[in-house]
């Protein structure tokens, strides 16, 4: 292998990637191709927890944590209450094309909510 191989690397938020003991799930493809998935760990009609992951770009990167991020701690109807307004509140810097990477974590989100009000 050559010394100038180099891999790169990007800096992931500390809720990203899978979730042992998770009790709800859910992986959604969005229009653009993107797929998110996040875990929740929902204790007394609480999200305790909530991680996700997506093979998107950065704003989909950042629209992940942020709903994850304003699900932590929250009851579930706060959190089946959050809109693509809050999480790109939240998100920073995300232009109007990728305005979709909110929603795409928003419904992701809710449906992994769902998996564990049906469980």
């Amino acid at each position: 292998m050559s010394d100038n191989f180099m891999i790169p690397t990007r800096s992931l938020p500390m809720n990203f990637g899978p979730l042992k003991g998770a009790n709800g799930n859910a992986r959604i493809t969005g229009p653009c191709g993107d797929t998110m998935e996040f875990w929740v760990i929902v204790e007394d009609a609480q999200v305790t927890l909530a991680t996700y992951t997506t093979d998107g770009c950065s704003h989909s990167i950042a629209c992940g944590f942020a709903a994850a991020a304003l699900a932590n701690g929250q009851p579930l109807s706060m959190v089946r209450s959050l809109t693509p307004a809050d999480v790109l509140a939240v998100a920073g810097d995300i232009p109007d094309e990728s305005s979709h990477c909110a929603l795409l974590a928003v419904n992701t989100l809710n449906a992994a909510v769902n998996s564990y009000a049906g469980s």
